[in-house]
């Protein structure tokens, strides 16, 4: 299995407000992608600790005493409201950090399983057999002016309220947790990333980078490359997965 993680600022933000954390051991790895909230104070920091719930959650966790399936979509979602509190508390500290928040979205591959946990609206792509599937839904004002009806899918992108969350961490102390789990195939490929690689390039244009690049570090680079050539509008974070089973399906 191989692991890549990249984040970058983009062409037109100040800062950098999206972090990433990636590890792997054997054949389980930790895939995390967090957006801080641009519009709100502080939106890195918010991004920063919740990562860090992250890491510490790494150090913790008995790689090698695996929990039953339950137990550990409990740990994911216990991970991702630690976080949330860990946000909130800092926020209430400091009148320069109130109101800031993330997106957070958490993989964790366990052999050939993969668990979700996902609040926001960064991505969780698999790609294989020549496929791409998006396996979290966008928590956005947009995604349930889509699943309504009121606008068509090809009206999003320039839409006025495309960037407002209906979930994220530090909005609330009671939130709601996606938690999914899907069987991965060997070869598969797995991809996080946050909006601002998904709003400048495709499902389509990310599943044809990654036919041509089997290295995760390049496929993170050339996606980077890509939406830093359409603008570079916002923060960018890709965290790829490779070599899943050790050979191709």
């Amino acid at each position: 299995m191989l692991i890549a993680g990249l984040s970058n600022k983009g062409l037109e933000r100040p800062r950098n407000e999206d972090s990433c954390f990636v590890k792997a051991d054997s054949d389980i790895a930790l895939m995390v992608v967090a957006d801080g909230m641009g519009g709100h104070r502080a939106g890195n920091v918010a991004s920063d600790l919740a990562v860090s719930s992250a890491e510490q959650f790494w150090v913790d966790f008995d790689r090698f005493n695996l929990n039953s399936a339950e137990e550990t979509r409990k740990m994911i979602n216990r991970l991702i409201i630690d976080a949330n509190e860990k946000v909130l508390s800092e926020a209430n500290s400091s009148s320069e950090r109130r109101g800031m928040g993330t997106t957070f979205t958490v993989g964790l591959l366990c052999g050939n399983r993969l668990i979700i946990g996902h609040i926001g609206d960064s991505r969780a792509y698999l790609i294989n057999n020549g496929q791409i599937k998006l396996l979290t839904r966008d928590h956005s004002l947009l995604e349930q002016l889509i699943e309504s009806g009121q606008i068509k899918p090809e009206e999003a992108k320039n839409h006025p309220q495309r960037h407002v969350l209906t979930r994220a961490l530090g909005i609330s102390s009671d939130i709601k947790v996606d938690i999914c789990e899907k069987d991965v195939q060997a070869g598969s490929i797995l991809l996080f990333c946050t909006d601002g690689l998904t709003n400048m390039v495709s499902d389509d244009e990310i599943l044809a980078a990654a036919s041509e690049h089997s290295d995760p570090q390049k496929l993170a680079e050339s996606l980077i490359d890509l939406a830093n050539s359409r603008g570079g509008f916002d923060n960018i974070t890709v965290v790829v997965v490779t070599g899943i089973g050790g050979q191709e399906s």
